[in-house]
């Protein structure tokens, strides 16, 4: 093959790798993105949820201001430049599970994350099954999968796409990067999910991979509640085409992409426990998330090889916290801006 001198050498053709390929071209500088088309990914089954509160104690997301006007700006431009809807604010309404959880809201979260308001039992549609009302904020959804697709296929056009298997003995550092096959490039980020602890540098990466399952389901109704994205347990994300999103589950045992009739079942089940209505299942997909163990992203540069980085570990948050990651990572690599602690390998002290 023709050789090939890039600044970037991406593994990993997901979300991440995708939105940090085009981050790199926005700011100037070249890369090419390996990955394989016959593999799955989380990436593309993913719900696309940006949900500024998250997790039984209410958490925010982190630096969230700056994350959530990044995604703002970042798939706005790429809807600006494809001509594709790919964001879309939601109505969230996060329904409490007992009084204690009502509680620890208003104790805990209410005098801080002032963009939700109590939604009282009294207020909310006696078609969803509840008795201690809820929390009503804005969330956004992205369609990853859409995004993914779009990126890759203009990755592609501009000969910016190697779709192949990334063999790892085929990759040698010198003193000015990374050689990978006919390749030669600054710097090699590796963006490829859970599977990157196959890789020898990695392979102690403090990661807790955990398969996730989600459905695609008919709701039998035309309940004006199915505009909005309703969590309780299981979360109910409404599409534009007027079918239901039902997820997600997790599981750390098993980590293959072969969905489960018992958890579809368990999925519905829990569903129609907070909306009690009839749900024909379309589609049932599953992924592996590359989840951090302490949940927030990582980046950085290998301890013993400072050619190689990583933009990994979004677990179910990678929708929120790509497009600002992405111009972390560069700032970071291009200049020697610091990366904030919350998303540094560095919060590890193994990883100094």
């Amino acid at each position: 093959m023709k050789k090939i001198s890039t600044d970037y050498l991406i593994i990993g053709g997901g979300l991440a790798g995708c939105v940090f390929a085009y981050t790199l071209r926005q700011r100037g500088l070249g890369c090419i993105l390996v990955d394989t088309p016959l593999l799955s990914n989380a990436s593309r089954i993913s719900a696309g949820i940006i949900n500024p509160i998250s997790g039984k104690r209410f958490s925010p997301l982190w630096d969230s201001h700056n994350v959530v006007s990044a995604a703002e700006r970042f798939y706005a431009t790429l809807e600006a430049q494809f001509s594709e809807q790919f964001f879309r604010p939601l109505s969230a309404l996060r329904l409490f599970t007992d009084a204690d959880e009502r509680e620890l809201w208003f104790t805990k979260r209410a005098s801080t994350l002032t963009f939700a308001g109590y939604v009282p039992p009294e207020r909310i549609d006696a078609g969803l099954r509840q008795e201690f009302g809820g929390i009503g904020y804005t969330a956004w959804h992205v369609d990853v999968a859409a995004v993914v697709t779009r990126l890759r296929r203009w990755l592609s056009v501009n000969a910016l796409l190697v779709e192949d298997l990334f063999e790892e003995q085929y990759l040698t550092y010198t003193s000015t990067g990374a050689e990978y096959k006919h390749i030669s490039a600054r710097h090699i980020v590796l963006c490829n999910g859970w599977t990157v602890l196959q890789n020898s540098l990695w392979k102690d990466l403090p990661l807790s991979p955990a398969k996730g399952e989600l459905l695609t389901v008919q709701a039998d109704t035309q309940d004006a509640l199915l505009r909005d994205f309703i969590i309780k347990g299981v979360f109910l994300l409404p599409l534009p085409d007027g079918l239901l999103r039902v997820g997600a589950s997790y599981s750390w045992d098993e980590l293959d992409e072969t969905p489960t009739p018992e958890t579809a079942e368990n999925l519905i089940a829990k569903a129609q426990a907070v909306f009690p209505i009839p749900m024909r299942l379309l589609r049932h997909d599953a992924g592996v998330r590359p989840a951090a163990q302490d949940s927030k992203p990582i980046l950085g540069v290998h301890p013993l090889e400072p050619r190689c980085a990583i933009m990994n570990g979004f677990g179910s948050k990678g929708a929120a916290y790509t497009p600002f990651c992405a111009e972390a990572m560069i700032d970071f690599l291009e200049t020697g801006a610091p990366l904030a602690n919350w998303c540094a390998l560095t919060r590890w002290k193994a990883w100094r």
